[in-house]
């Protein structure tokens, strides 16, 4: 199953409804086949953060980059979150993700909520800080889930869920779609950027392996 997103040529949306550059431009390599030249950021559509694109803005310490992460970081046995029953505004705590059965090595997954804008369901400081203890593999949402804190100002101080798990070398994929079509709450998933070196991110091809009966 296909868990991501399609960007199409042009503006495309962020996860905070910034707009966002993706633009190619076909020419022809001799002797004459299609090639493209690309400008885009390095977050559209459904991609990955690899460490890089916090620790050093907020701790001015080096981190890897996308190249730099094993690729074993984006492959494994996944766990779904169903936020399909949340209430608005719902605090996502430890004793959730517990009852969820969450497990050290798991690829978390997270969305499906039918809230939008400032009803969103959010996961707190102390969730996040448990996910990154425990030592999950790597974390994923929809844009249905507030990954930061609910309030504003934004400010990186307060980007809990990005320092839990990028301080932890735990990469964050964002903007994941289709969650309401997986049928298994567990399920082999693989979302695995292209090796680009110096990146902070990547978009991927996010899917899921659900078993069969």
């Amino acid at each position: 199953m296909d868990l991501s997103e399609l960007v199409e040529p042009g503006q495309v949306t962020g996860p905070l409804n910034d707009k966002r550059r993706y633009e190619i431009k076909p020419f022809a390599f001799p002797p004459g086949e299609t090639m493209h030249k690309i400008n885009m950021e390095s977050h559209i559509s459904t991609h990955v953060e690899a460490p890089s694109h916090f620790m050093m803005a907020r701790y001015g310490k080096k981190a890897r980059d996308i190249s730099e992460l094993p690729v074993e970081s984006f492959i494994g046995e996944a766990i779904f979150i169903n936020l399909s029953k949340c209430k608005p505004r719902q605090a996502l705590t430890s004793e959730d993700m517990k009852k969820e059965n969450v497990r050290k090595g798991d690829i978390v997954l997270l969305g499906n909520s039918p809230h939008e804008g400032d009803r969103k369901p959010f996961v707190t400081i102390e969730a996040a800080k448990w996910l990154a203890g425990l030592g999950i593999k790597m974390i994923g949402f929809d844009r249905s889930v507030e990954i930061e804190p609910p309030h504003e100002p934004r400010s990186l101080e307060k980007y809990f869920m990005h320092d839990n798990m990028l301080s932890n070398n735990i990469p964050m994929i964002e903007c994941l779609a289709h969650l309401d079509e997986l049928k298994k709450k567990r399920f082999f998933f693989l979302g695995v950027p292209a090796r680009m070196g110096g990146l902070d991110s990547f978009p991927i091809r996010a899917v899921a392996l659900e078993p069969t009966e």
